[in-house]
């Protein structure tokens, strides 16, 4: 059964998450502890008690290590997969995942991405609407006339997030609900992420990236700014940099994956909305799994259990 290994982004953060595996798994206790002292970050306090998760740097940097553990604590039981994808800042979590850089090191990564991120427009002039009921070309139709609002994800179908300033995302609801948009939320965002809005911050996050290690992609990692798998030879540092400035493809990732025949998706993290999500999607027969605790990991490693890779 070919599997893939999603990562979820921002957003998904919970107070406690990967306490109980802290305490249960080794592994998972090994990677986290090297995740913290590679960022300076009291991240069991972030992660276990929700203290200091107000940016984007605690946050993304929480997630990101509570992922990169739980990977470890499932591949210590011999479980692995054949492609891995994530959204977003879960993006950095499959390159790890697939040996692109060191995971550890990952953590200080994304904590600079958050960084800055955040600092990308002015404090509270920027933000994200999520948007509920509208194909991406019914999207588009409504905000052609926008100067400062772009489509930031396009996650599936009719589910899309807008990135922007507040002023014009704001005039927006009516007309997006006047389109036929179920449902349309302000998300607790410090300001917007894949738009044009973030040029001159994937400039400096290019700064960044320039002096860290990176290997070549040897296996089937998706990005989220192709919507389908990093090339042969492609350049992991460019296209993180255009990940940040250009929309998230996670629609053409998920698509991609089940063509490719993909039947097992396992998202491990936080949360469970790339679950969700995919079992609208998948046909009968498909494998769906949230792994983001101790019961379920173990609920998981019993239903793969005598499988390895």
């Amino acid at each position: 059964m070919k599997t893939a290994f999603l990562f979820p982004g921002q957003g998904a953060q919970a107070v406690g998450m990967g306490a109980d595996l802290y305490e249960s798994s080794i592994p998972y206790r090994q990677m986290f502890d090297a995740c913290q002292e590679k960022t300076g970050l009291n991240l069991k306090a972030a992660c276990f008690g929700g203290a200091g998760m107000e940016g984007s740097d605690a946050i993304q940097t929480a997630i990101y290590t509570h992922t990169v553990s739980l990977l470890s604590a499932i591949r210590a039981a011999g479980v692995d997969a054949d492609v891995f994808a994530g959204l977003s800042l879960g993006e950095y979590g499959a390159l790890a995942a697939a040996g692109v850089f060191d995971a550890a090191r990952g953590a200080a990564i994304v904590r600079q991405r958050g960084a800055i991120m955040d600092g990308a427009v002015p404090p509270g002039t920027g933000g994200m609407l999520s948007v509920v009921g509208l194909t991406m070309e019914q999207a588009e139709a409504c905000i052609v006339s926008c100067r400062n609002v772009y489509v930031s994800n396009h996650l599936n179908e009719t589910l899309l997030v807008l990135g922007g300033l507040l002023p014009e995302l704001d005039s927006l609801k009516p007309t997006l609900e006047a389109a036929g948009a179920r449902m349309v939320s302000l998300l607790t965002m410090r300001g917007p992420s894949h738009c044009p809005l973030l040029g001159e911050a994937a400039e400096r996050f290019a700064a960044v990236l320039e002096s860290e290690q990176f290997g070549a992609v040897s296996k089937t990692v998706y990005s989220n700014a192709l919507g389908s798998p990093y090339p042969p030879g492609a350049d992991v540092r460019a296209l993180l940099c255009e990940q940040m400035r250009v929309r998230v493809r996670w629609h053409d990732c998920v698509e991609h994956m089940l063509n490719s025949g993909v039947t097992r998706f396992v998202e491990i993290g936080p949360g469970n909305v790339l679950g969700k999500m995919l079992k609208r999607r998948v046909a009968a027969g498909a494998e769906v799994y949230s792994v983001s605790n101790a019961a379920s990991l173990e609920a998981f490693l019993q239903a793969v259990s005598g499988e390895s890779k």
